[in-house]
């Protein structure tokens, strides 16, 4: 039975993380271990989960790494990816701490890459927490735009995404990778800090030559942006990193003759994100447009990093 080196992320989410925790331990699956990395937390979260592993509340083997700084999706995996790297985890799973996962998610993951030695990245079929309505079964690029979609989403599954196939990209919601990708592609790039740094890998670990597949064998349950508002009251700061990291990825990975397209998707994006601020009566109008006109700014400046503080953007004006 392959090693397999989980890797779960936390940021201020307690009772998710812990739920997550205990999904694993149902795993049918005995070779693997779990990273956990506090990403800085501030709510006492990462005190109560230590507490809860030092009372045998988890009946798993967990390591937990400690960020002194909140670095991102992609810096806070990075760092225990380079730690499985190094200990020779022959998988790492990078799974999101808001999911609950089936017992079966993990083997068939790994039965599924162990087929086939070209293939670099495996991801499950992810269906919204406590429902049989799809979120994720694969991700499309469009080559011209740069613009993504998740295949199925919002649908009620009836078997239509069965089927075990190709896709452009994973989400890292739970995507099951080689070590060898990382000897190969590389980590994720951090400075995009939220949204599309696993995109961006994925097209360069294609681009290397891997195979990305989705594996509907794998089910997982996901609460949806839980960190960041949930689904229906998404943070105004989501549309910053949705803005300026879609048009950076597209730049850093596709033909410069193209860009005029990706601008101009860019662009109705943005001006669509503004009509829906007022057609669904969204709450905190003027942050929500601040962040869109600023991540519209900062992709044509290429500035990277966190999302800038709009409080004291406001005050040095």
């Amino acid at each position: 039975m392959e090693s397999v080196a989980i890797i779960i992320l936390n940021w201020n989410s307690y009772k998710d993380t812990f739920d997550c925790l205990k999904s694993i331990e149902k795993l049918d699956y005995d070779n693997y271990h779990v990273f956990l990395v506090d990403n800085f937390s501030q709510d006492n979260s990462l005190v109560k989960l230590e507490k809860d592993y030092i009372d045998k509340k988890f009946q798993l083997n967990l390591t937990f790494v400690k960020m002194k700084a909140n670095l991102g999706f992609a810096g806070g995996n990075n760092v225990a990816i380079k730690i499985a790297a190094e200990k020779n985890y022959k998988y790492i799973w990078m799974l999101n701490n808001d999911t609950i996962v089936d017992q079966n998610a993990l083997k068939s993951l790994v039965v599924r890459m162990n087929k086939n030695e070209n293939i670099g990245i495996v991801g499950s079929k992810i269906y919204y927490y406590n429902s049989n309505k799809i979120w994720f079964a694969g991700g499309q690029i469009n080559k011209h735009t740069g613009s993504t979609k998740h295949i199925g989403i919002r649908e009620e599954d009836k078997s239509q995404y069965n089927s075990f196939r190709e896709v452009d990209y994973i989400t890292g919601c739970s995507l099951l990778f080689r070590k060898e990708v990382v000897d190969s592609t590389g980590y994720m790039s951090d400075d995009y800090f939220l949204y599309y740094e696993e995109t961006d890998w994925n097209i360069r670990a294609k681009a290397n030559g891997w195979l990305i597949y989705i594996e509907p064998k794998s089910v997982v349950y996901h609460k949806v942006s839980v960190s960041s508002g949930g689904e229906n009251n998404i943070a105004p700061y989501v549309d910053y990193y949705d803005i300026r990291n879609a048009y950076i990825c597209f730049k850093r990975n596709r033909p410069k003759y193209l860009l005029s397209l990706a601008f101009t998707y860019m662009m109705f994006k943005a001006i669509k994100k503004h009509i829906r601020i007022f057609v669904k009566n969204q709450n905190r109008k003027f942050e929500r447009s601040f962040y869109i006109i600023r991540g519209l700014k900062d992709a044509l400046h290429n500035n990277m990093g966190k999302h800038p503080n709009i409080e004291k953007n406001i005050k040095h004006r």
